[in-house]
């Protein structure tokens, strides 16, 4: 009578086993992404409206409405796949984020924020990395990327035009605008190389340091060096 219960309640294990690999397969695993939609400028979290597609390009569900107390969550995303989430609200840029989906068995939850610059005319959006290395005027190594990812930002927001502002590294006297208009000129040749047109971009030459973050009185620390900030500002919506 033992044997009889005994093997029956393994009976049930195996079966209860069968019953949830076959619901996970007809169903299918789902992942969960949540987060929250940061103010550019404060990194605070705002209110903004987004829309989620897939890799194909087709829009998955309703557009949606990330708020700043809860941020965002979408649901039912299929593990191994690529999603972009897309800010489409009138008072930020229209930018666009690539989420990669880990491949798993398993339920998962991912999170993960996405930046929404403001659009208004005069706001100015500090370009982080700065593209330059000390006393140099030339674009460093290593900021291609980060360039495309801004140019791509203002192609996809074709009545936006810029002003490009590069402070310099320090005062000295009577090389202080050439620096920051060559600094200028480099950075819309890039923008211009990556397809933005040339006629949206000008170039403003800085009289003397960042009033806003002027370069430290002491000296920093170890090969940490001060170099001039670089601004986009937007000139017009």
């Amino acid at each position: 009578m033992k044997h009889i219960i005994k093997t029956s309640v393994v009976l049930l294990f195996v079966l209860a086993a069968a019953v949830a690999t076959y619901a996970q397969s007809a169903i299918g695993t789902v992942v969960t992404l949540s987060g929250y939609i940061l103010n550019g400028n404060t990194l605070s979290p705002v209110e903004s409206g987004y829309s989620l597609y897939d890799a194909t390009g087709k829009k998955v569900g309703q557009s949606n409405r990330s708020n700043a107390n809860d941020g965002y969550l979408v649901t039912g995303l299929k593990p191994g796949q690529t999603y972009t989430i897309k800010i489409e609200d009138p008072r930020y840029f229209k930018q666009e984020f690539k989420v990669d989906i880990p491949t798993t068995s398993k339920y998962v939850e991912i999170s993960k924020d996405f930046i929404a610059r403001p659009m208004e005319s005069g706001r100015s959006i500090v370009v982080q990395p700065i593209p330059f290395d000390l006393k140099k005027t030339d674009l460093k190594d290593g900021t291609e990327s980060d360039i495309n990812d801004m140019a791509r930002m203002l192609i996809m927001n074709p009545s936006v035009n810029i002003e490009v502002v590069c402070y310099p590294d320090e005062e000295v006297e009577g090389t202080t605008s050439r620096i920051s208009l060559d600094r200028g000129n480099a950075l819309k040749a890039a923008f211009v190389k990556s397809g933005v047109s040339g006629e949206r971009i000008s170039v403003r030459a800085a009289p003397s340091v960042d009033p806003i973050n002027p370069p430290p009185m002491r000296k920093g620390a170890k090969g940490k060096r001060y170099v001039g900030t670089v601004y986009l500002v937007i000139t017009k919506v």
